[in-house]
Formats: C-alpha cells, sequence, structure tokens
C-alpha cells in the first residue's frame, strides 16, 4: 500500500510539473566540483557549432553552474548537460546510448536532460547533433505553440497554398503582406519588435531550368531586388554566401546562407533559402532578417523550420 501512495504521488507531481523555462537556444552545463575546468572549457569549445550570417555567431548559449548549485529555476531549464567523473553521478532517469545519456522532462515538461562522463568522452560530433536537435525541436515548439494561447500553424493558410499546387505551415505570429500568385510571390512578415523584422517568401516559376549555385545566388538577388519593398539596391554578398545542395521530400535544389546589403538605405542583413526544383517548376523558399547590430542565427533557424515544412500537393477543397 505505501508503494502505491508513494508511486501516485510520483505520478501527481510529473502531471503537476510546469513547462521547461530558459532561453530556447540555451544549454545548462552541470557539472560534479571535480571535474577539471580546463577539460570541460575544451569539450564546450569542441562541441559548439556556429553560423556564419553578417558575423559568426554561436549555435549555442552555454551557461554553467556546480552540482551543489543546480537547484530551484535551474532544474527546469529546457536543456541541460551534466558533466561527470563516473556515470554513478548522473541522474537515474538518463540511459546510456554510444557514451551519451539521455532522459526527458525529467523536471519539467518538454525538457531533455543529457549527460557525459570526463575525461574519456570523445564522440563530440554526436553530442553537437543531439544538441542541434534538442535546440531546433524547442524552436518549433516555441515558433508554432508559445507566441500566445492559440494554435500557431495555420490550417487555412495551408489550404489557401494548396491551391497553388504547394503548401508551408506559416505561424499565425506571421502576417500576409502580399499575396500575388499571378506573378508566383508571396510574402509573410513577422515584427519581432520595432529593431527586427522578418519577410518570409515564396517565388516560383513555371520552367525547366536546373540553376547552378552562382545562378541560384543571381535568381535570390533578383528575387528580392524586383519584388521586396525599396529593395532595388539590395545585392547578396558573394564574398560570404554560402552554398550547399540539398534535397527537400525529393525536391532537389540549393541552401543558401549570407549576407544582404542595401548601399541605399546603409543597412544589412542576413538570408537564408532554399532554391528547389520539381517537375516543370522552380522555387526559391527566403526568409530575410534585418535585425542591425544583433544576433540572427535564431531567425535564421526559424526560417529553416518554417522551410522544411513546404511540400507539394493537390488542393481537394475539403
Amino acid at each position: 500500500m505505501k508503494h502505491f501512495v508513494f508511486l501516485t504521488a510520483l505520478l501527481l507531481l510529473a502531471a503537476c510539473a510546469g513547462p521547461a523555462t530558459g532561453p530556447v537556444k540555451g544549454v545548462l552545463i552541470v557539472y560534479e566540483p571535480d571535474i577539471d575546468m580546463q577539460d570541460m572549457d575544451d569539450l564546450l569549445e569542441e562541441i559548439q557549432l556556429h553560423v556564419i550570417t553578417v558575423d559568426t555567431e554561436n549555435v549555442f548559449a552555454f551557461s554553467t553552474c556546480s552540482r551543489e548549485n543546480f537547484r530551484d529555476d535551474l532544474k527546469t531549464r529546457r536543456t541541460i548537460l551534466f558533466i561527470t567523473e563516473n556515470s554513478f553521478q548522473l541522474p537515474d532517469e538518463l540511459q546510456e546510448s554510444d557514451g551519451i545519456y539521455l532522459g526527458e522532462n525529467i523536471w519539467a515538461k518538454d525538457q531533455v536532460v543529457l549527460g557525459i562522463v570526463l575525461p574519456g568522452f570523445t564522440d563530440t560530433d554526436a553530442l553537437s547533433n543531439l544538441l542541434e536537435q534538442t535546440y531546433n525541436h524547442h524552436l518549433a515548439s516555441y515558433i508554432y505553440g508559445s507566441f500566445v494561447s492559440t494554435q500557431m500553424s495555420s490550417p487555412e493558410r495551408i489550404d489557401s497554398l494548396l491551391t497553388l499546387g504547394f503548401s508551408m505551415d506559416i505561424p499565425k505570429s506571421y502576417h500576409l503582406e502580399e499575396w500575388n500568385p499571378e506573378a508566383g510571390f508571396i510574402q509573410y512578415q513577422r515584427n519581432v519588435s520595432d529593431k527586427c523584422l522578418l519577410m518570409m517568401t515564396i517565388r516560383w516559376i513555371d520552367d525547366s531550368v536546373v540553376l547552378s549555385p552562382d545562378e541560384a545566388v543571381v535568381w535570390r538577388e533578383a528575387v528580392a531586388r524586383n519584388y521586396f519593398y525599396d529593395a532595388a539596391a539590395d545585392s547578396v554578398d558573394r564574398s560570404s554566401v554560402e552554398v550547399q545542395s540539398m534535397d527537400l521530400r525529393g525536391l532537389h535544389g540549393w541552401k543558401l546562407l549570407g549576407m544582404w546589403r542595401n548601399p541605399e538605405h546603409l543597412n544589412a542583413g542576413a538570408f537564408t533559402s532554399y532554391v528547389l526544383r520539381s517537375n516543370g517548376r522552380r522555387y526559391l523558399l527566403d526568409m530575410e532578417i534585418f535585425h542591425e547590430h544583433r544576433e540572427k542565427e535564431p531567425y535564421i533557424r526559424e526560417g529553416w523550420i518554417i522551410m522544411n515544412t513546404f511540400i507539394l500537393g493537390e488542393y481537394n477543397g475539403g
């Protein structure tokens, strides 16, 4: 009977656990007192990822605390990484796989808790990938569910786009800025603040041209100049643009990441694009960010998450 009461209490506590807190891109490092701090610093430097926008930006925001100070609201952080000298010091709820220990929702809802043992841990690429997957998960939850109390994904927008032969899940935090399907151009915008503007664009052309990487960059630049508001002087910084081949649900093309400039207005920003092709049609999916002298990586990643929902389909009228 005592065991039943205890188990019931645990279940009630789990059910009452609040949502995870802290920065979406944050990773709280909890270390044992005897860990060599230089070893830990070297590890964090090795698992850190970077994105080059206007500047080189860190992907993860690391913060640290000792195990003895791990209490109160620190226990509710979205992503926690324990660094210990042996596995017995890790929380019991973590399960090991190839040297990385993992658990979910231990002290808060939608929480991911990881653990590794130093010295001896070497698979830093796997840990970086897992941290990035976790970051993507938290950011997607934020984009589609946490801005306001209503659901963020927008079925009516999905249906309206499907009439054009494709769809993309545009969060409700984005307002429709331009709807011009006759010209093959749609743009949504999100005003993050009076200093930060995001522009999500879909541009399509019916042709069978297969663009080279350089031609993909030129097309992206031309779309901005011809269709974006007051952007006739926009240009892509050729010296910093990164182009990678990509495949999105069978659509082949290029993933662009780089910097745009406008000397007319003396401003600049970052953008990321997918240039994709299908049967007789090519698409530009583009996220442009204006956030002068401030970080852009989270909004680049927001663009990737939204553009990754792009899918071809036919409108069924339902």
